[in-house]
């Protein structure tokens, strides 16, 4: 693993309005994150943990460049450039953000529709003569699926595919333009065992730099090298994912627990 920073984040605190006076202006807001400060170094995989409420998607929206600047405050870099209005369209080139829901990122009749889709939409706006190139996008799209091990789903209808099927096509979506970091929101959320397995096997081959906002703390203790932990909107705890899911009394502070496989042990 490269130490060199590709995301860094200051001081980030982030409000969501939560009432407004008649006429549309805000009266009221809910903080959703206060303060949070942290980097990840170039091919870096994170957990991001934390109780329901806790601030994990918000963060991790935050760092893609999806949620509105006019809420936000502190600043993000990513790949040594300051994340703001100017410059948004360019960032999000580096991410893939894959969605908690499948269904949130799919909408079009075919997989190959969908897995195009962001390519051909980074390539024309770099006015790129390939967007327009059938056997490019054709050759993209069968090695963004041959990745995800569903090759042969390109002229399948996405919407009658599997929960699992779906959230391996979103992946694919976004590994078709090869971004640097990639995200993911609760990757092994309503996955059964077998499919959960080859989820997590299948993005921990990948050789990229990986922020993971995860109530699957199973997941975290194996998969991550690092684990940060979200309460309230603030950091509580950041490092090494084996001693922060081996205390059960900091967990249990937090509204957490030991991941499963601790909990078995521990209760014999």
């Amino acid at each position: 693993m490269e130490n060199k920073k590709i995301i860094e984040v200051k001081g980030l605190h982030y409000r969501y309005p939560v009432s407004r006076r008649l006429g549309g202006e805000v009266s009221s807001y809910k903080e959703a994150l206060r303060g949070v400060s942290f980097s990840a170094s170039k091919g870096e995989k994170i957990s991001i943990i934390g109780p329901n409420g806790a601030g994990k998607s918000t963060l991790m929206l935050n760092v893609a460049g999806l949620m509105e600047e006019k809420y936000r405050k502190g600043e993000i870099f990513i790949a040594g450039r300051k994340l703001n209005g100017k410059n948004i369209y360019d960032i999000r080139e580096k991410i893939g953000f894959v969605f908690q829901d499948p269904n949130d990122q799919l909408f079009s009749v075919k997989v190959f529709d969908d897995v195009a889709f962001g390519l051909v939409n980074y390539l024309s706006k770099k006015k790129d003569r390939r967007a327009g190139d059938r056997k490019y996008l054709e050759k993209i799209v069968r090695d963004s699926l041959k990745k995800v091990n569903i090759a042969k789903a390109e002229d399948e209808i996405s919407h009658f595919l599997s929960f699992g099927e779906k959230k391996l096509v979103s992946l694919a979506t976004v590994l078709s333009y090869d971004p640097e970091i990639l995200i993911l929101d609760e990757p092994t959320g309503n996955l059964d065992p077998k499919n959960r397995s080859d989820f997590i096997k299948l993005i921990g081959d990948m050789e990229k730099t990986m922020l993971i906002a995860t109530h699957d703390l199973d997941m975290a203790y194996d998969f991550s090298d690092r684990c940060i932990v979200l309460n309230r909107g603030k950091i509580v705890s950041d490092g090494n994912p084996k001693k922060i899911l081996n205390d059960r009394d900091f967990l249990t502070g937090v509204g957490l627990d030991l991941p499963l496989m601790l909990r078995r042990i521990s209760d014999r």
